[in-house]
């Protein structure tokens, strides 16, 4: 699994678009069937577990776990093995 820990990240842009770019990046990085987790602040990214679910399918991967604690996000996608997976 990947580890990418963006907690300290400074995005001056679209929050959303700062996901989507980093995701597809990942996407590239992982095998068919790999996750990588994704350590994020929520004062930086405000998005509910469904953004975060749709961002991971426009790139080509599956949420698979979505975690919530003392003001962080911890996400796991997993790059999918086929298309209709």
């Amino acid at each position: 699994m990947i580890v990418d820990d963006e907690r300290d990240v400074l995005c001056g842009g679209s929050p959303q678009v700062y996901l989507k770019s980093l995701m597809k990046s990942l996407y590239f990085r992982l095998e068919p069937g790999q996750d990588a987790k994704i350590l994020l602040l929520r004062e930086k990214f405000p998005f509910g577990k469904e953004i975060f679910s749709k961002l991971a399918t426009d790139v080509g991967a599956r949420l698979i776990n979505f975690d919530e604690k003392q003001g962080e996000i911890h996400i796991v996608i997993r790059k999918k093995y086929f298309e209709k997976d």
